[in-house]
């Protein structure tokens, strides 16, 4: 299941640290943080998963609902139109915990 379908609230903390307020199966609210530089990464100007350390280069970045989004450099250096990753897609609230799966 997504993680924002049993969050109270989420934010993005240091532009790369998913926070949030999340369900236990006992229905508890736990804060549980995930580092997202250690799934998410840039490649030439485009969000990839299974990567690593996008916010090492990126700027601008921001949590618009479960969308990250930022401006991503290329490798000639230039940017590509601002880029948006569905965060909803690959992280999970696995009792309590925010994962990444």
């Amino acid at each position: 299941m997504s993680f924002s379908a049993s969050a109270q609230n989420f934010w993005l903390e240091d532009g790369h640290i998913l926070v949030a307020t999340v369900a236990d199966e006992e229905g508890n609210w736990n804060d549980s943080r995930l580092e997202l530089n250690d799934f998410i990464g840039n490649e030439d100007g485009w969000f990839v998963w299974d990567a690593v350390n996008y916010a090492d280069s990126a700027r601008d970045i921001r949590l618009e609902g479960t969308l990250l989004t930022a401006d991503l450099p290329k490798r000639d250096g230039g940017y590509r139109e601002r880029q948006g990753i569905q965060l909803d897609d690959r992280i999970a609230n696995i009792n309590g915990r925010l994962v990444f799966n």
